[in-house]
Parts: structure tokens; sequence; C-alpha cells
């Protein structure tokens, strides 16, 4: 299968999906930025800094993908999903992610379908420009992949079926 995409995102369509991909995380991102602007006005710099650093670290993803929303009014996605990967321009070169390490297929957005991969890359695609056969291409990849991680004790982030555990009865770890 050979698929190439070509389309434009908007600003709800990013955002959306981006702030529902985070969570709760970004409450304890946005807490640690204002603890560290507390900290920084009763004068305790050395303690602010480290915070402030430790929360930039650990949340430059949600930073980053807050700001690109807020920014950038429509962004233009050039998508090639293959039979092993799916592959995204980030400026002028084409990265992949291997479809065995997508985690789900998600619709997170009433336009969009988010799909989510094992090291935190989220492709937000249009659902007009994918085509049925090419989302139960990717779900598949999805739960092949789910079970894969099942039989090796590698709990998926979003389950799409019962784990082994559940199955048997026994209490989830």
């Amino acid at each position: 299968m050979f698929t190439e995409l070509q389309y434009e995102l908007t600003r709800k369509q990013r955002l959306v999906p981006h702030l529902r991909v985070w969570g709760v995380a970004q409450f304890l991102v946005l807490f640690g930025l204002f603890g560290a602007a507390v900290a920084a006005l009763q004068g305790s710099w050395i303690f602010a800094a480290f915070v402030g650093l430790c929360v930039l670290w650990f949340g430059r993803r949600y930073i980053v993908g807050l700001l690109n929303a807020v920014f950038v009014k429509s962004q233009h996605m050039d998508i090639r999903i293959e039979d092993n990967g799916l592959g995204y321009m980030a400026g002028k070169e084409r990265w992949y992610i291997f479809l065995d390490g997508l985690t789900a297929v998600r619709d997170l957005e009433r336009s969009v379908w988010t799909i989510q991969h094992w090291n935190g890359t989220i492709v937000n695609i249009p659902k007009k420009a994918l085509s049925e056969d090419i989302l139960n291409f990717l779900r598949n990849w999805v739960r092949k992949a789910n079970d894969y991680r099942d039989q090796h004790g590698i709990r998926s982030p979003y389950p799409t079926k019962a784990t082994k555990a559940q199955q048997v009865g026994e209490p989830n770890p």
C-alpha cells in the first residue's frame, strides 16, 4: 500500500487533538511554570531557574505544540503512508515512523483522525483525506502492535482489546 496525502491543517485541527492527547499532564506543565514564576517573585532565583528548566525540558513537546497552534494559522502537511511506515515532511526532509510503533488511531477532533506513535509523534489527518481502506490499514497495524506489546508484557497506552490478565480475571497491574 502506498498513499500520498497533501492537505492543510487549521489551528483548531491541531490545537484540540494536542490538548486532548496531553490530558492531565498539561496541568502539571502549567503548574510547574506557575511555581517557577512564584519562586522567582519571592527571590529564590536558583530554585525558580531549576524548576523552570525542568518543566521546560520535560514539557517541551507540549509547549512547542501549543506555540505552533497559537502562532501558525494554517500548516501544510505532506504525508506518505507505505507498507511499513508513515512519512511526514519536517522542513525539506521526510521523516518516517514505523507502523509497528503506532499506539492509537483516535477521533479527538470532529474533522481529523489523530495517529499516535510510541515515540510521542502525533500526526493529524483530515477525515475527508483518509479513505476507509487506509483507516482500516492503520487500525490493523495498531492492533498488531498492541498484541505484540501485550505478548511481551508491555502495557499499551490505548488498549484495543482486553489484555490477557483482564481476560482471565486477574487484577490489572
